[in-house]
This record gives structure tokens, C-alpha cells and sequence, in this order.
């Protein structure tokens, strides 16, 4: 009974060991679904992340092989031929003849016979100034000369009786009636009254010198207009002292004045023609020609433009602006444009030479030059260098690199290359032609 009850506890264990291995089978079942599903999850994830990356390196490749066969479509134009080009500069108007006036004299105005706007005669008498002291001054000096004349008189009628006593006495010496020292004493005299004559001549000339000063003087009591025209600005009256040669204060100043500070007298102008004097850009200076016709222009108003013609060029250009000082005369017969007022001067500048105009838009400018594209034969691209003119803002004149009969391509992109296939389409004409 012991034997048997002992071997079925020796067999008890071995029995329970069946119940015991499930749970390591179960556990490796699960690690191993987990490490499936991870590899599933990587699969997908390469999936998506590497096939879509292929696919567009594809069509990229793709798409660059298009580019690459594809022939660009280029707008080409033909240059044309440089016409008259317009030129407008802004200007101020001037009177062909303008002078102010300053006195000559001092003292007070007494009389004033004109005022601004007065239109006025060549010697027309503008105003009178009272100058009692040069009035004095010429009275004395009238005086002197008087006293210089009977000075005069007096040593020419000395000279005389020195005369007959030096002949008198030469006469007698031929005889041997008087002594020699007489005779030397007789011509002494005599030279020493021709001396006194002379110097009295000169004291005489030299007091009417000073009465014709003190009668010009006198004469510029009468302030008078040099030529015809209109009184633009008066800045004395009545009463006012003037000083000879200096600014007066400004009683009302005329437009045409610039500062408005002290000026002469009056400022007379003849408006009958105006000028205009304007600088002209120096691409454009060799076209402007003595008679070349021009329109004057005031912003404002509605009239007909006055046309005008170049009379004269400074023939240099001024270093600082590079521009050359031209002269416009304006005929101004009705009065219809005053000096000073702000105009705009039209040129027509006709072409200078053989020139070619092109689109702006068409000129490339770069480290290599400046060029424009060319289409060639084949429809080939050929980058041409060029040498330009004028630039009126939409279009350029080019001077040398082109015969005419190109196809231009009117807006290059930095996409073209020198030998580039195109395929051109033909656009309007260049602007500004």
C-alpha cells in the first residue's frame, strides 16, 4: 500500500506538467501577431512615402524632357525706320528787350509821369529829379570858366607886348645900339609869356571839361525811356530821394521781378516779341538747328499754340547739365503772352543719320553688353550686340548692329540661350514709330 500510494505521488507532478504549457505558447502567438503587424505597418508606410517620391520624380523627369523638346514661343518685331521724335521743354518767357533804369543824378523826384502797365515812346520823359546842388555846382563852374577865359586874355595880350619889346630889341642889336643882355632879357620875357598862355589854354579847357560834366549831369534830371515799350515795374514817386547809380526801395514791385529787393528807377520792357532761352539735352543737341520751328505752349489755356523758330545756340554745352543753351524768339503781337510766364517749348528733332527704333522692351542690358535677340535662320536665336541712340521711355533708337530687316524678339526672357530653337509669332509694330 506505501509502494502504490508513493508512486501515484511520484506520478502527480509529471500529471499536473500538461496544464502548465499553454501560457509560454500563448505568449509567443502574441509577441509574434505584434511583430506581423509592426512589419505590415512598415510595409504600408513604405508604400506610401516611397511610391508616391517615385512616381513624381517621373513625371518630373518627364515634364523636363517636354521642356527640353518643347520649342518656346517667342513675339519677334521688325525694327523700323527713326522718325521726328518730340521734344518738350519748360521755359520761362522773357522780353526781347527789357532795361531797368537807374538815375544818373542825385536828388528828388519832383515829377513822375508814367506807372506800370503805361506803354511808352522811345525818349519819352518818365519822371524829373531836382539836384540843386549839381544846379550850384554848374553855376560855379560856369564861373570859373569865365575867370579862366579873362586869365587868358590877359597872358595873350602879356605875349603880345613881350613880343614887340623882343623884336624891338633884336632890331636894335643888329645895329649895336643896346647890350646883348637886354636883348637875352626881351626873349626871356617873351618865352615865359608864350608858358603862361599855354597854361592859361589849359586851365581854360579844363573848366569847360567840367562844365560839360556838370551840364550831362544836369541833363539827367530828365529820366527818359531808351526804346518803345510798357513800364513793367516802378518803384519811386513823388518826393522820393535818389541817390546816383543806387537801388531804390520797391514801392510796387512788377512780376518780372525776382527778389523783390531794392531795384532802379524803372524797368522798361518791349513784349511786342518775346524769347525764351531753354537747354537742350545733349542727344538731342545736334539736331537743333538755327530756324528750326518750335511751339510755345502755357499750361492753362485753351489757345492755339505760338509758334516760335530757334534764332541762336550758345554752340557749346554747359559741362554741368551737358546741355546746350538755345534761343527761341516768340512773336508776341497782341500781347497775348507776358514775360515771365512758365511755358512749355516744343521741338520737333528729326532723326540724325540712319537709325533704327526697337521696342524698349526688346534691348537687353548685361554684364556682356548691350543686345537684342535675334531670330535667325532655322529660327534660331543669336544675341546681336547694339548701339543705342535716343530713348523715348517705350521705344529706342538704335545707331549701329542692325540692317533692318530682323525679326526681333520684342520681350527676351533670361531663359533664351544663344542657338535656342523658337518658334516666332509675329507682333505689332515696334511703339513710337
Amino acid at each position: 500500500m506505501s509502494d502504490s500510494s508513493g508512486r501515484e505521488q511520484k506520478l502527480a507532478p509529471a500529471a499536473a506538467s500538461p496544464v502548465d504549457h499553454p501560457v509560454p505558447r500563448a505568449r509567443t502567438r502574441t509577441m509574434r501577431a505584434i511583430g506581423l503587424g509592426i512589419l505590415a505597418l512598415f510595409a504600408v508606410l513604405l508604400i506610401v512615402s516611397v511610391i508616391p517620391r517615385a512616381l513624381n520624380r517621373h513625371r518630373l523627369a518627364k515634364a523636363a524632357q517636354t521642356v527640353r523638346t518643347a520649342v518656346t514661343s517667342v513675339h519677334v518685331v521688325r525694327p523700323v525706320t527713326a522718325s521726328e521724335a518730340g521734344l518738350s521743354i519748360a521755359a520761362t518767357t522773357q522780353a526781347m528787350r527789357d532795361a531797368v533804369i537807374y538815375a544818373r543824378t542825385s536828388g528828388y523826384i519832383v515829377k513822375r509821369y508814367v506807372d506800370i502797365g503805361d506803354d511808352v515812346k522811345a525818349g519819352q520823359l518818365l519822371a524829373e529829379i531836382d539836384s540843386p546842388e549839381i544846379d550850384q555846382q554848374l553855376a560855379q563852374a560856369r564861373a570859373n570858366l569865365r575867370t579862366a577865359e579873362r586869365t587868358l586874355d590877359l597872358q595873350k595880350a602879356t605875349l603880345d607886348l613881350n613880343r614887340s619889346t623882343m623884336e624891338r630889341y633884336q632890331g636894335a642889336d643888329a645895329e649895336g645900339a643896346v647890350a646883348i643882355e637886354a636883348v637875352d632879357q626881351a626873349v626871356s620875357a617873351y618865352r615865359t609869356a608864350q608858358a603862361a598862355v599855354a597854361a592859361a589854354e589849359a586851365t581854360v579847357e579844363a573848366n569847360q571839361a567840367n562844365v560839360r560834366q556838370l551840364q550831362d549831369l544836369t541833363g539827367f534830371q530828365r529820366v527818359v525811356a531808351p526804346f518803345a515799350g510798357t513800364v513793367i515795374q516802378r518803384n519811386v514817386d513823388v518826393g522820393t530821394l535818389i541817390t546816383a547809380g543806387s537801388p531804390t526801395d520797391n514801392t510796387a514791385v512788377a512780376p518780372s521781378s525776382v527778389t523783390g529787393q531794392a531795384n532802379g528807377l524803372f524797368e522798361v520792357a518791349s513784349i511786342d516779341e518775346l524769347r525764351v532761352f531753354v537747354n537742350v539735352p545733349q542727344v538731342y543737341a545736334p539736331n537743333v538747328k538755327l530756324g528750326l520751328p518750335v511751339e510755345v505752349t502755357v499750361r492753362g489755356q485753351l489757345q492755339e499754340p505760338v509758334t516760335g523758330k530757334v534764332t541762336r545756340t550758345a554752340r557749346a554745352l554747359d559741362p554741368a547739365t551737358r546741355t546746350l543753351l538755345t534761343e527761341v524768339d516768340i512773336p508776341n503781337p497782341t500781347h497775348r503772352m507776358l514775360p515771365g510766364m512758365f511755358v512749355y517749348v516744343a521741338f520737333k528733332i528729326g532723326p540724325s543719320g540712319t537709325r533704327l527704333r526697337v521696342p524698349a522692351t526688346a534691348v537687353i542690358v548685361d554684364a556682356k553688353g548691350t543686345r537684342v535677340a535675334i531670330v535667325g535662320t532655322g529660327n534660331k536665336l543669336h544675341f546681336q550686340p547694339v548701339v543705342l541712340g535716343r530713348d523715348f521711355g517705350n521705344a529706342i533708337d538704335v545707331q549701329a548692329g542692325l540692317k533692318g530687316d530682323e525679326r526681333i524678339v520684342a520681350q527676351p526672357t533670361v531663359s533664351l540661350q544663344e542657338g535656342q530653337v523658337v518658334d516666332p509669332i509675329v507682333a505689332k509694330p515696334a511703339p513710337g514709330s
